[in-house]
Order: C-alpha cells, then sequence, then structure tokens
C-alpha cells in the first residue's frame, strides 16, 4: 500500500506551519520587546535591516508559498474527500490565508514599509517607533496562533485521512 501525495502534504504543511509559528512567537515574546528596549533610532535601524534581509530568505517564501499550496491543497480536497477530512483541510487553508497572509500582507508589511522610509534620528521616527511597536506586534500574535492552529489542522487533516482510510491506495 501506498499513501496519497496529499498525507505528505498536510505533513509537510503542519511542519512549515509550525516553523513560521516558533520565528513568529520568537518576535511577539523577546525580539520586538528587545528591540522596544533599545533607542528608539537603534530600535528603527535593527528593525530596517530584519526586514530588508527576511526578503532573501526561505522564511518568506514559505509564507507566500503556503498560502497557494494550501489552496490547492484545498480544492483537491473539495473534489476527492468526504466528510471531515475534506472539512479540516478546507479550515486549514482559510485560517492560513486570512490569518497569516493576510495579516502579513495588509498590517504587518505596511508598517514595515513605514518604517522603513523613515529616518531613525527625527522626532517624527521615534514616535512612530512606539507605536509600530505596539501594532506590529499585536499583529504578529495573530499571525503566530494563526500558524500554530494551520499546523494542528494539517495535522488533524493527516490524521483523519488515514484513520477514515481515504489516503490509502
Amino acid at each position: 500500500m501506498t499513501y496519497d501525495w496529499a498525507l505528505y502534504a498536510c505533513l509537510f504543511l503542519a511542519l512549515w506551519s509550525a516553523m513560521v509559528a516558533g520565528v513568529f512567537s520568537a518576535f511577539s515574546e523577546f525580539i520586538m520587546s528587545a528591540l522596544s528596549k533599545a533607542e528608539p533610532a537603534s530600535g528603527i535601524e535593527a528593525m530596517q535591516h530584519i526586514n530588508r534581509d527576511v526578503i532573501r530568505t526561505s522564511f518568506v517564501a514559505g509564507i507566500l508559498a503556503i498560502p497557494f499550496l494550501s489552496v490547492a491543497l484545498a480544492i483537491y480536497a473539495v473534489t476527492v474527500y468526504e466528510g471531515t477530512g475534506r472539512v479540516i483541510l478546507v479550515m486549514g487553508a482559510a485560517t492560513y490565508v486570512v490569518s497569516v497572509f493576510g495579516t502579513t500582507i495588509f498590517a504587518n508589511v505596511p508598517m514595515n514599509n513605514r518604517l522603513d522610509a523613515l529616518d531613525g534620528k527625527r522626532a517624527e521616527a521615534r514616535d512612530y517607533w512606539s507605536e509600530n511597536v505596539r501594532n506590529w506586534t499585536r499583529f504578529n500574535h495573530v499571525r503566530a496562533l494563526g500558524s500554530v492552529l494551520t499546523a494542528g489542522l494539517y495535522l488533524a487533516a493527516a490524521i483523519t485521512l488515514v484513520s477514515s482510510g481515504q489516503v490509502w491506495r
């Protein structure tokens, strides 16, 4: 017997979503806290470097790939699977697309872009920095929680598909 490729996709998406959750959690738990305690110009400069460097990483590639892989798997699930496995796969895609991808595109990235355009030594930047740290971290909590939920949903989907016999051939 062999497993359906979708089982491996579930396990891959669960693992990658959990890794994304770990990075987001690190930022929310202690990186942003540490940056906020630095002098505003230093915190701003460090965050600007982080935001510029992160673009060229596999982490961002994963953040951008997961929604497309998730939606493709959800479409496949709707056409092939029945019952709880199908529902969980659709929920996994929806959870990630809204809470992680959507929050990244519509909240965190715009704040990163605004911060990148500022000169950390100017009063305007210092005033924005505390607001940025607070709001960016708040939205990052959403992304971390969404990533954890997504990982759990994909793991639950894998278990459900195996236990229901839908991925065996």
